[in-house]
């Protein structure tokens, strides 16, 4: 039977679980609500149902090993216990990756910003910028000598979108569809065009400031995350929506 990596990227809102063999192929991928209050026995049961649904088989007794990254520390605990059958690796700025890390304090960087980093180093020669649109938008800056170098980190679409639904008491709940123009002519359209077409101008907007305050001449750009499927950027970048998976097997490989 051939060896198979679970691969798990646990966000703040939700986790997505790949399948990999070590040659790189895709098996299977499953997604669901990240759930803090999850207890290792449920944990365990719903990557059983889920993968199962998916493939018809038992995914604990496929997976040879987990790779884990996680943004949610009351969760790694939890994981690990449920991954216990298996050999777990777990991200963190002390295993071996084929990027350094040009900081002041590297064990800050967010286990999910080194999968995004290895990821697209697998994909695209640096420099790049890598946007990644989630319950945060984290932008980061890899230099020409494979050096993430800093970035910068944002509310996210959604954390932003129920902010202000929050503060607001006049503003109604609306579908979050964009709009053809930014011009709107209702409250509902305005709502719509500020919150996603306002975001895509965040985006474009603060990827320009990082760039030149950063010096880079020309960088390859490279956007990720759940919320990129609500908005629309412009063709200069590269949409890679496993970005993180990707990341997560690339560690895999150098860290066996």
């Amino acid at each position: 039977m051939a060896e198979h990596w679970l691969l798990l990227d646990i966000g703040n809102t939700h986790t997505v679980a790949g399948l990999f063999q070590p040659d790189g192929q895709r098996v299977a991928e499953v997604r669901f609500r990240t759930d803090p209050q999850c207890t290792a026995d449920e944990y365990r049961m719903q990557l059983r149902q889920l993968f199962s649904d998916a493939l018809g088989q038992n995914v604990w007794e496929m997976a040879d090993r987990a790779i884990l990254s996680t943004v949610v520390p009351a969760l790694e605990a939890t994981v690990t216990k449920a991954c216990d059958a298996v050999p777990l690796l777990s991200i963190n700025a002390r295993l071996k990756r084929d990027f350094e890390l040009d900081l002041p304090h590297p064990e800050q960087l967010g286990a999910d910003r080194l999968c995004n980093l290895a990821g697209a180093l697998g994909l695209v020669k640096a420099p790049l910028l890598i946007v990644d649109a989630g319950t945060a938008t984290t932008f980061c800056l890899v230099d020409a000598r494979q050096a993430y170098i800093g970035g910068a980190i944002v509310p996210g679409l959604d954390t932003s979108w129920r902010a202000l639904q929050a503060r607001a008491a006049k503003l109604f709940s609306v579908e979050l569809v964009r709009p053809s123009s930014a011009v709107g002519n209702t409250t509902e359209l305005q709502i719509q065009s500020g919150v996603l077409q306002g975001y895509e101008a965040l985006i474009e907007g603060m990827a320009d400031r990082l760039l030149r305050d950063a010096g880079f001449a020309e960088a390859t750009l490279i956007a990720t995350g759940g919320c990129t499927r609500l908005i629309r950027l412009s063709d200069r970048f590269r949409m890679e929506p496993d970005l993180t998976l990707l990341g997560l097997f690339r560690y895999g490989q150098l860290n066996g």
